[in-house]
């Protein structure tokens, strides 16, 4: 499935150890344009520099190889993810109930999101090879949203007064099989959704205070 399984053999070093500004975004946007032109395997440093017009050497500066880029434009999907599920954690115009309902469909969907991108499908399933560190410290930053939501809503006498934080892994737990590209794409799109929607129809009724 994937042309990036050369990219990498082990857990990548940190892509630029967390640095984000301009450049590493030119860097990125240049790797996701060269990937969808010439595909993963055949893409190299120098293309990618050429593509954001900066010299080969430079692009060392921040990224220390193509791993790290792959890791890089990763690490700044998973982030944009987590930004939309913690806005609806917080989103208090909500009831705890309608966000923590709108919370797991929308996680859910931004799996199957990538899967409307061949590129991104191939970026994601290197990743998921070969770069699982990073997939399972996005789940814990979500279990960590997701945790707060719940405490909050048990607060507000919405849902059961169980510990936010098992309660949190066990509803990842649950749904896990919409958190998996692989998964998702044995589906047909509206056979997915509503398979996830009753599935989170079913949690939301669980954990609401009886």
């Amino acid at each position: 499935m994937t042309k990036l399984a050369a990219v990498s053999q082990a857990e990548p070093e940190s892509p630029a150890e967390g640095l984000a500004g301009p450049v590493q975004d030119r860097l990125l946007d240049a790797a996701l344009a060269c990937f969808r032109r010439l595909g993963g395997k055949r893409t190299r440093i120098e293309d990618i520099a050429a593509e954001a017009g900066i010299a080969r050497t430079a692009v060392y500066r921040h990224y220390q190889n193509k791993r790290a880029i792959v890791a890089g434009l990763a690490t700044r999907w998973l982030a944009e993810d987590e930004t939309r599920l913690a806005a609806i954690a917080r989103d208090h115009g909500r009831s705890p109930a309608a966000r923590l309902q709108a919370f797991l469909l929308m996680d859910a969907e931004n799996t199957r999101r990538y899967l409307s991108d061949p590129c991104l499908v191939e970026v994601l399933d290197e990743v998921m090879r070969n770069l699982a560190g990073l997939l399972r410290q996005h789940r814990s930053h979500i279990r960590r949203h997701l945790a707060g939501l719940l405490a909050e809503g048990s607060t507000a006498g919405a849902f059961r007064g169980e510990p936010a934080e098992k309660l949190a892994v066990s509803i990842d737990d649950l749904m896990s099989r919409f958190h998996d590209p692989r998964l998702a794409a044995d589906l047909d799109k509206t056979v997915w959704h509503d398979r996830a929607t009753a599935a989170v129809d079913m949690i939301v009724r669980t954990v609401r205070a009886r």
